[in-house]
């Protein structure tokens, strides 16, 4: 693991830890105090926000939204266009689908699948190994 500073294409300069064979894509954006892990890659235009964890061997695809304070789980792949809100948990080894709405402290569980085109409403709990079929909304309890 390692410091290093990261200059946004907007100009800004923040400091982002991140692990080995870390890729970011060209004009991504990466808020301050960040963890990215090893191997992740985040992808061309993505918006990491601040105070985030991005998980070793995650992918972040391209136009990628992800908000402050969330966490991306270990080997999780989130899709082209997703936005995910602010203290939002997705769990090791989930997928996001392309253009994906995960909204505030919404929770998705590990191996969960959402698809293509969902929104999942704020404080919505997808369980372990769930999957969600392209062009859902799950509310809360």
């Amino acid at each position: 693991m390692k410091t290093i500073t990261h200059t946004n294409p907007n100009g800004k300069t923040v400091q982002v830890s991140v692990g080995e064979n870390v890729t970011i894509g060209e004009n991504a954006i990466i808020g301050e105090d960040s963890y990215i892990g090893e191997n992740a890659i985040i992808g061309p235009h993505s918006t990491i926000g601040s105070h985030l964890t991005i998980g070793r061997n995650a992918t972040i695809g391209e136009y990628a939204n992800i908000v402050d304070g969330s966490h991306v789980g270990s080997y999780s792949t989130i899709g082209e266009n997703v936005t995910i809100y602010e203290n939002a948990i997705i769990r090791e080894h989930a997928t996001i689908g392309k253009n994906a709405i995960i909204r505030e402290h919404a929770s998705i569980g590990k191996n969960a699948t959402i698809g293509k085109n969902s929104y999942i409403v704020r404080d919505a709990i997808v369980g372990q190994d769930a999957t969600i079929a392209p062009g859902s909304i799950v509310c809360s309890k």
